[in-house]
């Protein structure tokens, strides 16, 4: 494969809030994010290509944002946020004071905001529903640094904004990470398709999102929150396998549970009729 002048950072930004306020989560949402990244399935980013930011002040990651001017950029936030009632702004609470979400976006062509904070006022609920079970997956293998750079090169311009929940409703937080942080990175991981490392849009993963939080208790609704242009850069790389939605069943038990049945019945029938 041709190696590509593509260009592109990944910013995570960890605000978790201090004292009563204090997020227990944030710091492993940064580490999973990066992770992710990192592996082959999130596109195999390499270290100097993501800066993690730990409680900055707004000034200092709106510089950061603009500074990283790439082909393509994510943002990923995790912490506190609220929605403000005079005009219903989406804001991020950073270490000195509130911003809203949009002040992530640059002049970088291409660009994805994936913001996992509250969207109302009251602080947020921590635990409160049973942690998942699984880990985030870290896959190993053929780089797939070139096929995720030529995915950002053919992309037309646009950018994407990302909410785990919906205006005036509670983000939820647990030790292990936010949950909609575990969801999205728990779905990417095992998305299938017909070949290996087809692209994964985050608007396919965010389809399974909620279904999973449900199995958990849990009742966020994603949202996309902001659009412009048409952006299709794959949040995630698939593995080949048979297509298969989250909780569908498994249509070969129910094929012999359907053939018993009409076995039962047939007897029954037999025995009827003697």
């Amino acid at each position: 494969m041709k190696k590509l002048n593509v260009t592109r950072k990944a910013i995570l930004i960890g605000c978790p809030g201090s004292v009563t306020n204090y997020l227990r989560g944030v710091e492993k949402d940064i580490t999973n994010m990066s992770r992710f990244l990192r592996s082959d399935k999130g596109g195999a980013w390499r270290e100097n290509e993501i800066i993690t930011v730990a409680n900055p002040k707004a000034a200092d990651a709106l510089s950061i944002v603009e500074a990283a001017f790439s082909d393509y950029v994510l943002v990923y936030f995790s912490g506190h946020g609220f929605t403000d009632s005079r005009n219903n702004s989406r804001m991020l609470a950073l270490r000195d004071g509130n911003i809203p979400d949009w002040f992530l976006l640059s002049a970088s062509p291409r660009q994805l905001v994936i913001v996992d904070a509250c969207r109302n006022f009251l602080a947020p609920g921590l635990g409160g529903a049973p942690e998942f079970d699984d880990q985030i997956d870290h896959f190993e293998g053929v780089s797939t640094y070139e096929l995720f750079s030529e995915y950002i090169a053919h992309s037309p311009e646009g950018k994407l904004i990302i909410h785990a929940t919906q205006p005036g409703k509670y983000s939820y937080d647990s030790p292990s990470g936010g949950y909609f942080t575990q969801a999205l990175l728990h779905i990417s991981t095992r998305m299938k398709a017909n070949s290996e490392y087809s692209p994964c849009s985050i608007n396919s993963i965010l389809h399974h999102v909620p279904r999973l939080l449900q199995r958990n208790r849990n009742y966020q609704l994603p949202s996309i929150t902001y659009k412009e242009g048409l952006l299709t850069v794959p949040f995630a790389l698939s593995t080949a396998g048979n297509i298969r939605s989250l909780g569908q069943k498994d249509s070969s038990k129910e094929l012999v549970g359907a053939v018993l049945l009409t076995f039962i019945l047939v007897a029954a029938v037999i025995v009827a009729s003697n």
